[in-house]
């Protein structure tokens, strides 16, 4: 790829360089007046990025949403010199991305509607970028355009010739430069500054219904077509809780013996009552060309015996069974298949598509499933069918940044799965799920009882989830 692709004045459109030029002062101004507005895009941006280390920013006299990003490194793309304001030590301005695209996790593109060629350039960056940075387009909703193309008329704050593209027609973009969306947030209803009032404004309209009438599209993407060579050799462990599954354990001596023989397993024996070590030791014993690994669980809940677990595996992906056998290994390893060679970053298995075997879920359990998943539906603005699933697959390497939010949802999970699912969706993973068959348990009872109690448990999860995702400044 020629670099001239991304060299300061075959990138913009000779409107929006004539604009900003020539009206600097005027440009400045109206940055100082709205400052609170870019602070708003900001901080929202840096709640979906915390774990990036280097973030490029493309932007046309926008600069100042750097002021706010928190990143090691910021590296800045803007339509003119005279807008070059080193807000922080760690902020260096470059004219040819290229230079540095390949080093940095996020990149983030507040300038699409000043590009001279925006599909050439979203391709051209699909080449040079790592196959697991974000890009991240800040763009505005359809009325919002029409009004301040309107406005333009009268205030001279931005370029009155430059490019349509409202957030419906960007879909369509993203799908051809090689992309797709990992997760849209509507932001700003209020671009106003009240005291009290539009920081409360800005907060309730980025409800579900309400964000239609935000002002800022926040769209998080990555590349729909990777090389998925290297991922054909990664080491699969398998995570699985325990407590009091005496009987089950002897189950998975043929399970085990027909699966991959490189696959690692780990059973965390969460004090139980019976002799479900023993069985694991005795299964260990018999399978000496498997690699069967027990570890004492804290005895605390079925959420902390599992991060132990995930903790001491080796595998490059991780694969969370629960030791009641209730999915079938067939399924589990086209789960594990579709991880290792299609886009996803984060398999959610859902009990809910196929038939269920007759017995294998209580019907205030399938109630209380269904009233979450549609919970996490308005949650992530995707569907999800089955957020209480116990088998769930991702790599161990997405496992460091989930875990820094554990349990950090208003109260304790105990179970793990809301964990996982909402640390999935706030690191930006894909998270796609896979259809398995759900079997009555082999032995013993269910250990998800008070179901009341857990319900309400969850839904504070949900609620504290929602706040901090989308709500908290």
């Amino acid at each position: 790829m020629s670099n001239s692709k991304f060299l300061k004045y075959e990138y913009y459109l000779d409107s929006s360089i004539t604009f900003f030029r020539s009206n600097f002062e005027k440009r400045i101004k109206f940055l100082n007046k709205k400052n609170f507005l870019f602070a708003e895009i900001s901080n929202f941006v840096n709640n979906c990025i915390d774990n990036t280390k280097n973030i490029f920013i493309f932007c046309a006299g926008n600069s100042i949403l750097a002021k706010s990003i928190k990143s090691n490194k910021v590296y800045i793309k803007e339509i003119d010199e005279q807008y070059e304001t080193k807000y922080h030590d760690n902020i260096q301005y470059i004219s040819d991305p290229q230079k540095v695209i390949s080093e940095c996790d996020t990149i983030l593109i507040s300038d699409i509607e000043h590009q001279l060629n925006p599909t050439s350039n979203l391709l051209n960056l699909c080449k040079i970028t790592k196959d697991d940075a974000k890009i991240i387009i800040v763009s505005r909703n359809l009325v919002w355009m029409v009004f301040i193309k309107f406005l333009k008329s009268f205030i001279n704050f931005s370029p009155r010739k430059n490019n349509f593209l409202p957030y419906s027609y960007l879909n369509n973009l993203f799908s051809i430069c090689n992309l797709e969306v990992i997760r849209n947030e509507k932001i700003i209803t209020l671009p106003i500054y009240i005291p009290l009032i539009t920081n409360f404004i800005n907060r309730i309209f980025r409800l579900p219904i309400l964000n239609i009438f935000c002002l800022s599209n926040i769209t998080i993407l990555k590349k729909k077509n990777q090389n998925f060579n290297e991922n054909e050799n990664l080491k699969v462990s398998f995570i699985i809780p325990c407590k009091n599954e005496e009987k089950n354990i002897k189950t998975f001596e043929n399970e085990i013996k027909n699966n991959n023989p490189s696959y690692e397993y780990l059973f965390g024996d969460d004090n139980s009552n019976d002799l479900t070590t023993n069985e694991i030791e005795k299964l260990s014993k018999k399978l000496i060309d498997n690699k069967i690994i027990s570890y004492k669980g804290p005895g605390i809940c079925k959420s902390e015996n599992v991060y132990k677990g995930i903790d001491l595996s080796s595998g490059d992906i991780i694969v969370i069974y629960d030791a009641d056998l209730t999915v079938n290994f067939r399924d589990i390893e086209l789960s594990i298949n579709i991880l290792k060679k299609t886009n996803s970053d984060f398999i959610n298995c859902t009990r809910m598509i196929y038939p269920q075997k007759d017995g294998a879920m209580k019907f205030t359990n399938f109630l209380g499933n269904s009233f979450f998943a549609s919970l996490f539906s308005l949650l992530f603005g995707k569907k999800i069918t089955d957020t209480l699933c116990g088998t769930k697959i991702f790599f161990k390497k997405d496992w460091m940044k989930i875990k820094k939010d554990i349990s950090n949802w208003g109260i304790k999970d105990l179970w793990g799965d809301f964990d996982l699912l909402i640390g999935a969706y706030k690191n930006n993973l894909k998270i796609t799920e896979v259809p398995v068959t759900y079997y009555e348990r082999k032995e013993n009872e269910t250990k998800m009882t008070s179901v009341f109690l857990n319900g309400l448990r969850m839904l504070v999860i949900v609620l504290v989830a929602f706040y901090k995702l989308r709500l908290k400044k």
